[in-house]
């Protein structure tokens, strides 16, 4: 047996104890970055799906303010309108503030237009129009001659007859055309509406009061929207155009434009709308301020929310200095 040859041992390869601490290391160190990059793509996704949502929703707000604007005072080019209950006066009034969202309230058209057939005068709680058939109880009617109009809210319709039944006249300074609105007198339906900016769930958001001075109360109607700043291109020479400078108070044709301004006296031509949209989730580590808009001034504290700046610039087409 000493010429027998031993068969030869087999080795066994494979991975030591220290080169899998390093690879469970290294494939750590893989995975983190991979959840990391996840991550930034997830907020990133997440703060651009904000962002077009609060984009969208102040377009559309927008689109309703500026039709609104386009359509003040409609049927009275002098904007001679009274509320028969609240004593209101005007078609347009704006409140303007140099450090925080302006609002304003505006008469526009909402839908159906007649004309009356009997005089609607000093103590008449009713009145036959042409066609009663697009107006319901609730509705607000402006009832207008071209010179002057007011405002009253319908109590009762009777689409066969035409008669619709108006609230009682409760304005004590109440100035109705001297023998009352004639038969042929027009009568629109219209709304006296307040647009602001108020918190809604400690979200900013527009706020639109469908009767302005009446009960009803504000309702949200665009969701982000912290800011609304209102101008006014007034044609204050009177020579069918507006000049804009906005460097000083008061130094062009546009009201509000710039800080410490009062309104100009003349024919309102243009009204030029800004809202700041803001999203509703913030980036901490990210630094954004309110930008300027209109004659108030960018903000001074930062904070991680991104917003979309939307402006309008609306031409009146229904007052005396309409283009």
């Amino acid at each position: 047996m000493n010429g027998a040859k031993t068969a030869p041992r087999c080795t066994e390869s494979g991975f030591t104890l220290i080169e899998l601490m390093i690879a469970l290391v290294l494939f750590a160190l893989v995975v983190a970055g991979m959840l990391q990059v996840a991550a930034t793509m997830a907020a990133g996704f997440n703060e651009q799906q904000q962002t077009v949502t609060a984009e969208g929703s102040v377009r559309g707000a927008m689109e309703y303010v500026s039709e609104a604007l386009r359509g003040v005072s409609p049927g009275v080019p002098v904007a001679n309108i009274q509320h028969v209950n609240t004593c209101a006066t005007g078609a347009l009034s704006v409140t303007n503030r140099n450090n925080a969202p302006d609002d304003f309230t505006a008469v526009f058209a909402s839908g159906s237009v007649t004309s009356t057939r009997t005089v609607y005068t000093t103590g008449t709680t009713s009145i036959t129009v042409t066609d009663a058939s697009q107006l319901a109880i609730g509705d607000t009617v402006l009832v207008t001659n071209l010179d002057q109009g007011h405002l009253a809210k319908i109590s009762t319709v009777n689409a066969g007859t035409g008669v619709i039944g108006l609230a009682a006249q409760t304005c004590a300074s109440l100035a109705l055309p001297t023998g009352g609105y004639a038969p042929g007198s027009l009568v629109l339906r219209a709304t006296r509406a307040t647009f602001s900016v108020g918190t809604v769930d400690s979200m900013p958001t527009l706020m639109l009061d469908p009767d302005a001075e009446g009960p009803a109360l504000a309702e949200p109607f665009a969701e982000g929207v912290e800011d609304l700043q209102i101008a006014l291109g007034i044609d204050a020479n009177a020579d069918g155009s507006l000049t804009e400078l906005g460097a000083a108070a008061n130094d062009d044709e546009w009201s509000f434009n710039s800080a410490g301004e009062t309104q100009l006296a003349g024919s309102l031509r243009a009204v030029r709308v800004t809202f700041v949209a803001r999203t509703s989730g913030k980036r901490s580590t990210d630094v954004y301020l309110r930008p300027a808009a209109e004659d108030r001034p960018v903000a001074t504290a930062p904070d991680g929310y991104r917003r979309r700046t939307l402006t309008s610039m609306i031409e009146v087409r229904n007052l005396g200095g309409s283009p």
